[in-house]
């Protein structure tokens, strides 16, 4: 009896675990989305974006090879001075605000545009990229979409 009382609990305590971290994963995926949003947002109301040189923070062009500029060994995602920009909204219970940064992908013509030489290219696209942070540091979630402008 004494045995199947302690399985009880040890299986207890696992679910509760695995409800903690579903419940902290949630809240990362959420705060993710939301940068998302706030970017997507920045990019549609924006009239002259800035130059993405580097120069502006958070607005970069693709690196042509090596890591990604997405990729940690690159940007210091908690770094919101010289490297990302943070989600400027309301959060709660999340331990750190979510973070983003805006890459402007090569132009690419609009179908039935024209190829000639010296005409400009009207659309760009923009590849947004974020990282979230649940109620604690161990839920990390980076999350991608691209705007099309």
């Amino acid at each position: 009896m004494t045995l199947l009382g302690i399985s009880g609990m040890q299986t207890t305590v696992l679910e509760e675990r695995m409800a903690g971290n579903f419940k902290d994963r949630s809240m990362s995926l959420q705060a993710g989305e939301s940068a998302l949003r706030e970017a997507e947002e920045y990019l549609r109301t924006t009239a002259i974006l800035p130059p993405f040189t580097g120069s502006s923070l958070g607005h970069y062009q693709p690196t042509g090879s090596g890591p990604a500029r997405w990729d940690a060994s690159v940007t210091n995602w908690s770094d919101t001075t010289n490297d990302v920009i943070a989600y400027t909204g309301t959060l709660s219970n999340i331990t750190t605000p979510p973070a983003y940064i805006i890459e402007e992908m090569p132009a690419v013509p609009e179908s039935g545009s024209s190829l000639e030489a010296g005409v400009a290219v009207d659309t760009r696209y923009y590849r947004i990229t974020t990282r979230a942070l649940g109620g604690t540091d161990t839920a990390v979630v980076m999350l991608q979409s691209t705007y099309k402008r």
